[in-house]
């Protein structure tokens, strides 16, 4: 089993934010559910993807001590669709309650009270979030929240890729290009910008070993360990083989050696056998890094971009057969 060597600086006080990242199907949902059965962390229950836009967007707002003006942006960040879900869960997030919990005027600020808000809902003190695409805004964020740490969780590629396939069909190679390319630049960004303020942990590891990885955790955190992170509440997951599954299915993993073909494992591990060894996952490549052509790239996104419409096609039409029949249902009882 891969491992990962951690160090540790010097015991402090930590008040966040946590920022979550990896790439998709890499257990960052089922992580961030760990997470938050401590008493003291409140992870975003819905993926942001939103922050690096309304950063740049934030200076067009103008003076946002204004109300009129926070008005305005509370306006815009109310329609996005992390807002509209996470406000679901927490409908008591309004402008006028936002607006007075904000300490400090600039974009940092006012972002953080958002989260503040949503955490003390569950009478939490540390907030984060969970968004695997902020995996490429790490530094940006680390600029905002210079006390954030950061944990980074890492999947094999091979079953990444397989799980790709499995929830939307997307093409492996790409798949395995992508892996590639994101945790190599995170790594990068991260020894540059991050310093002890950044843990890699292993998907694997989690599966098989919950409670040393937690307690890595949180000792990193400078935060006590708690029993109650081992049992999430419910599933955390709606795609693949730990579909409506309780808790940690242990041991999904290693499924790429019966799910791909030895051709297929053999052109991922070209493109990324070199990155899969230095994190300590065994491979039969050992030559150098053979990337996909940009041509080859720009027609596999461009295939999967219409697989992934067609996903949320099927998604929201069988959402919209629930809602119907839940409707129905409704009605049927109060007659």
């Amino acid at each position: 089993m891969p491992a990962s060597s951690i160090q540790h600086p010097a015991s402090k006080v930590f008040c966040g934010p946590i920022f979550l990242v990896g790439m998709p199907r890499s257990g960052t949902k089922l992580l961030r559910e760990m997470l938050n059965q401590h008493s003291r962390i409140a992870i975003a229950a819905n993926e942001s993807y939103c922050l690096p836009y309304f950063y740049r967007r934030f200076p067009r707002y103008g003076d946002i001590r204004d109300p009129a003006n926070f008005a305005r942006f509370y306006a815009d960040f109310s329609r996005t669709a992390f807002f509209r879900r996470l406000s679901a869960r927490a409908p008591f997030i309004n402008r006028e309650i936002w607006q007075t919990r904000v300490q400090a005027w600039d974009y940092s600020g006012v972002i953080a009270a958002f989260y503040r808000i949503y955490a003390q809902h569950y009478q939490k003190d540390i907030w984060g979030d969970k968004t695997p695409g902020y995996l490429r805004q790490m530094p940006l964020l680390k600029s905002l929240y210079p006390d954030a740490k950061f944990i980074h969780i890492i999947r094999d590629s091979r079953d990444y890729c397989l799980s790709i396939r499995r929830a939307w069909q997307k093409n492996i190679f790409r798949a395995a290009q992508r892996w590639h390319d994101d945790i190599r630049r995170a790594r990068q960004d991260a020894a540059t910008h991050l310093g002890d303020d950044y843990l890699e942990v292993r998907y694997e590891q989690l599966l098989d070993m919950p409670e040393t990885v937690l307690r890595s955790i949180t000792d990193y955190l400078h935060l006590p360990y708690q029993t109650a992170m081992l049992t999430p509440p419910a599933s955390t997951e709606n795609l693949g083989d730990a579909r409506a599954v309780e808790g940690i299915l242990k041991q999904n993993y290693g499924k790429w050696r019966t799910g791909l073909s030895p051709a297929e494992i053999a052109k991922i591990e070209r493109i990324c056998g070199v990155l899969l060894e230095e994190l300590g996952y065994p491979v039969s490549y050992h030559g150098q890094p053979q990337r996909l052509h940009p041509l080859q790239m720009r027609l596999y996104q461009a295939a999967d971009g219409w697989r992934w419409l067609l996903f949320q096609l099927r998604q929201e039409r069988m959402q919209g057969l629930v809602n119907l029949f839940c409707s129905g249902l409704y009605r049927q009882r109060a007659k």
